[in-house]
């Protein structure tokens, strides 16, 4: 399948190109927390299909967003991580996370949920959990 392109000299779409495909920033989402091996990402990422998990990461690998690494014995196992690059679309992920905050709600009963997904920025900056008992309470 050809991959789909904005066709327009703008940087937000050739961003767009690179990483608007979905699940695509969800599994930075997942990267900037460090090297994950597939099983990982799968079972972090409910609701994807195995065949779309693997393509996002292929094609994630040809923008030099991510890349294979394969560790070393005892673990013996393949992982993925972000580049430098890849890396660098965590302001752009902490931005969209801020941006959804206020819409986010209640869960809802279908919603799977990660403790590692509610993230927000306290106001020295560091990173603080949010998470839906968290959520709730005043100043949260």
């Amino acid at each position: 399948m050809p991959r789909r392109s904005y066709d327009q000299y703008c940087a937000v779409a050739r961003a767009l190109d690179a990483v608007g495909e979905r699940w695509s920033l969800l599994i930075v989402r997942e990267l900037l927390h460090g090297p994950r091996r597939y099983t990982d990402l799968h079972a972090d990422l409910p609701g994807v299909s195995t065949d779309i998990l693997a393509s996002r990461l292929k094609q994630l690998e040809g923008e030099d967003l991510v890349e294979r690494r394969r560790l070393e014995r005892p673990a013996n196992a393949t992982v993925y991580q972000l580049t430098r690059r890849g890396a660098e679309l965590r302001p752009v992920v902490e931005a969209l996370a801020g941006w959804g905050l206020d819409a986010l709600g209640e869960p809802r009963p279908t919603d799977a949920v990660r403790t590692h997904w509610f993230t927000e920025r306290g106001p020295s900056g560091e990173a603080a959990a949010r998470t839906p008992e968290t959520a709730a309470l005043p100043g949260a």
